[in-house]
């Protein structure tokens, strides 16, 4: 019977272990397969209603208080904002955009208006092309791999 807990946590530590290195922003970080938001948005309904660990390059982040950032992959785009909402426990960095991250978090549908939009161009500091009818995820941890 004790080998089963034991079992559990070598097999625990061992895949800790293969998370890519980098500078981890949140809660820890659970180790689960790897996916590309690409893969994500290629069939939603999928990954619904799941804690996910997505990979995807950085566009642009808030440059108010680190609320929200907004991710590509694969020519796909999805807003990224902390579970602890706007001004809560976490912020992205300002200087993540150009960088690769992985995202611990769950997918969801998020219908955005024309004054959202202008209002993340805004708080980007420049024009941002994000599709009205998308996806967003609500992150719990982030892990910058550049």
């Amino acid at each position: 019977m004790r080998l089963v807990p034991l079992c559990l946590l070598l097999a625990a530590c061992a895949s800790t272990a293969n998370l890519p290195p980098g500078e981890k922003i949140g809660e820890p970080v659970e180790p689960r397969e790897i996916v590309h938001y690409a893969v994500v948005e290629a069939d939603p309904p999928a990954f619904f209603e799941k804690t996910l660990l997505v990979e995807a390059d950085v566009l642009a982040v808030c440059q108010n208080k680190g609320c929200w950032m907004l991710i590509e992959d694969g020519g796909r785009v999805a807003m990224v904002r902390w579970f602890t909402e706007c001004g809560g426990k976490y912020a992205f960095p300002k200087d993540l955009a150009g960088k690769r991250v992985l995202i611990q978090g769950n997918c969801y549908p998020k219908k955005l208006t024309a004054d959202d939009v202008a209002h993340y161009s805004q708080e980007a500091g420049r024009e941002l092309d994000i599709p009205l009818d998308g996806y967003e995820i609500n992150a719990s941890a982030i892990v910058v791999l550049d």
